[in-house]
């Protein structure tokens, strides 16, 4: 299975939804995270640090001005945002391929703009707003969560995010 697409109807779903795939995380892989603004990128984080036993997932936020954070759990989490980067140089030049072979999980905000610097066994999420809009036009709080990976690492794991939607 190499995509799987899930709904949600909420932050607190998209959050769970991240903290289950959290839970199954091992260590070393990279999720590549895509979608406009305020498409839940961010709210996904937070689940996925909270899976993996951080405390203090609370305290994720974007790290669009310092563009890396750390967060320990079970697991490292090293979560980039590539929002302001001019190049992907620019995440190279964070230690971007040394994080890859720590066996941190790393979490990649708009990695579509540092899309040479991923690597092919990468889990890529496309967020997007999906359903009516909320107040005053604006976006609601339905999310289409669009995972896919050629990796055979993920194939349990999205086995498990699709017959989740089911329930």
């Amino acid at each position: 299975m190499d995509r799987v697409e899930r709904l949600t109807q909420s932050a607190e779903e998209t959050f769970e939804v991240a903290r289950q795939l959290g839970e199954s995380l091992e260590g070393g892989e990279v999720l590549a995270l895509v979608g406009d603004l305020g498409s839940g990128k961010t709210t996904f984080t937070r689940g996925l640090v909270c899976g993996v036993g951080c405390a203090e997932y609370k305290r994720v936020n974007s790290p669009t001005y310092v563009l890396e954070q750390i967060y320990q759990g079970r697991l490292v989490v090293r979560h980039y945002d590539a929002y302001r980067l001019g190049s992907s140089s620019e995440l190279d030049e964070l230690g971007f391929e040394e994080a890859l072979a720590s066996g941190a999980v790393l979490v990649v905000e708009w990695a579509d703009r540092v899309d040479a610097l991923m690597p092919p066994g990468k889990l890529v999420l496309e967020l997007s707003f999906a359903g009516e809009s909320g107040v005053g036009g604006e976006p609601g709080n339905c999310r289409r969560l669009t995972f896919s990976s050629e990796g055979t690492i993920w194939n349990a794991r999205l086995a498990a995010l699709a017959g989740e939607q089911g329930r």
